[in-house]
């Protein structure tokens, strides 16, 4: 009777853990999606990928500015994409700690315990 208890709770720790992962990914969403497709940060300063551009060739003329133009806009589309994987990761952390860390150590305590069938037989010929 303890044993259903006990995973009675462990199964509503689960879905509230759930839950509050699911939240949590619509609410950071809801935050970062808006700024997702070209945004990148520069020293802690979040700026669209054409500021950025711009920024880095403002300067520039004739020759020297078409070949900085192409460099700063392989550079920027790196930076955006390292951007977006972390707001990937950033969204969604709670859900990977759940699959990395809770079901792993879930299936390694009932592991360790024997089973109801396992117990029984060893009580009945003990």
């Amino acid at each position: 009777m303890a044993r259903d208890n006990e995973r009675v709770g462990r199964v509503r720790l689960s879905r509230y853990f759930m839950a509050v992962s699911a939240v949590w990914v619509v609410a950071m969403t809801w935050h970062l999606y808006p700024q997702f497709p070209d945004t990148l940060r520069i020293d802690g300063r979040l700026m669209s990928f054409a500021e950025y551009v711009g920024d880095n060739c403002r300067e520039r003329i004739g020759p020297a500015a078409a070949s900085c133009l192409a460099e700063a806009e392989a550079a920027g589309r790196r930076l955006v994409a390292r951007e977006q994987g972390k707001s990937v990761l950033l969204i969604d952390a709670p859900m990977l700690a759940y699959l990395l860390i809770y079901l792993p150590l879930g299936w390694a305590i009932r592991r360790a315990r024997p089973s109801d069938a396992v117990a029984a037989a060893r009580g009945m010929t003990g």
